[in-house]
């Protein structure tokens, strides 16, 4: 028999549907960029190669990715260098080694319902008890701080966030930040802040948790901001002490993150800013059109989003949002089911326009014409 904690881990919901999917499906379910990162990065990965760095190297990172991401960030935070930086293979290793770190057995970490399907069974993993949060459309899928205090207990020692949101695509407003901010404060609660959309902010800006309190672990990647979702380099950021402690946990699970990889990110980083412009022009206008497709259709409600690239309608069909995806798929488009981001994502589907302008306008058009007959 396996232990519990295995046992009931879910194969995610998305991941059935990918694997049902019929060839030639119009691909709106997709979590990653559809573009390739910048060319620099991709030579300076050959380079990387050629150079022979195939090795291990140190298990928090090379040191010079490490300074080169304290300099981004300085942006946010002044006092931000190489100690506070921990770079790991992906933020899904990132957010799992946090959790390690930072939960016992017991403790417990408040997690979004709809929320990114990792969270949960993260806190679990780490002998933790995920105690949700709920984010409604009706309340622009924001927390409520009432709620969040209600929740808190002797045992909470975290608090999970995630702006911009997957799969929601809400931007935390500052006022929402810094109110999470002081309840943790308060009640000296860990703030886990899953970032990795933040360059993905359409009107507005991003505010990051670190800007407003000194525990919080934000936790990154350059699967997003780069395109780089198959290179697998992310990395946390947070205090030197919890740097140090994440250091080991990183070391007895992978020993280092990707050596030839993170020369290549490091020559990224010098493009970033050129890169990252060029994409938001393009995923503006892509949601733009996802948008007006969707706003066709009678039976979705569909909020503007500012950030990310997903939309989250919510729908007044009479069926299971499993059944829902399914339908579409039949028809050849592939979308997420509310309920594999949680209960409170029943009733919802989300749609990613991570995708050609062309195949998000055809897909959302057979979207509507099988909602129609529903």
């Amino acid at each position: 028999m396996f232990p519990a904690r295995v046992a009931s881990l879910q194969v995610s919901g998305i991941r059935k549907l990918f694997e049902a999917a019929p060839p030639g499906s119009i691909n709106l379910g997709l979590g990653e960029p559809d573009v390739q990162p910048p060319q620099e990065m991709i030579q300076a990965l050959k380079d990387a190669l050629d150079k022979g760095y195939n090795k291990y190297g140190p298990s928090a990172g090379i040191r010079e990715l490490r300074e080169a991401i304290a300099a981004y960030l300085r942006r946010y935070r002044r006092d931000v260098t190489f100690e506070n930086i921990i770079v790991t293979a992906g933020a899904t290793e990132g957010m799992r080694i946090a959790c390690e770190t930072i939960l016992g057995p017991g403790d417990e970490a408040l997690v979004p319902n709809p929320g990114f399907i990792i969270y949960g069974p993260d806190v679990a993993l780490a002998g933790g008890r995920p105690v949700e949060y709920s984010l409604t459309q009706e309340n622009g899928f924001l927390p409520d701080i009432e709620e969040i205090e209600r929740l808190v207990t002797k045992r909470t020692k975290a608090i999970i966030v995630n702006s911009p949101s997957n799969p929601t695509g809400t931007v935390f407003p500052k006022e929402t930040v810094r109110a999470l901010s002081e309840v943790a404060k308060d009640h000296r609660l860990y703030i886990l802040s899953d970032e990795v959309y933040d360059s993905y902010v359409y009107e507005g800006d991003h505010w990051s948790f670190a800007r407003f309190h000194d525990d919080t672990v934000v936790v990154q990647s350059f699967s997003k901001s780069l395109a780089a979702t198959g290179w697998r380099i992310g990395y946390v950021a947070t205090s030197k002490e919890i740097v140090q402690q994440l250091s080991k946990v990183q070391y007895y699970t992978l020993a280092c993150p990707p050596t030839a990889t993170q020369y290549a990110v490091l020559e990224g980083l010098k493009t970033i800013e050129r890169f990252q412009a060029e994409v938001i022009a393009e995923f503006r206008d892509r949601r733009e059109i996802a948008m007006r497709k969707l706003g066709e259709i009678p039976s979705f409600t569909t909020p503007k989003v500012d950030g990310a690239f997903y939309l989250f309608p919510k729908y007044s069909q009479k069926l299971p949002s499993e059944r829902f995806a399914l339908k579409i798929l039949e028809k050849g488009v592939i979308c997420a089911p509310g309920i594999a981001f949680g209960s409170r994502g029943e009733g919802h589907l989300r749609f990613s326009y991570a995708n050609s302008r062309e195949n998000i306008a055809k897909g959302l058009d057979i979207v509507r014409d099988v909602a129609a007959k529903l």
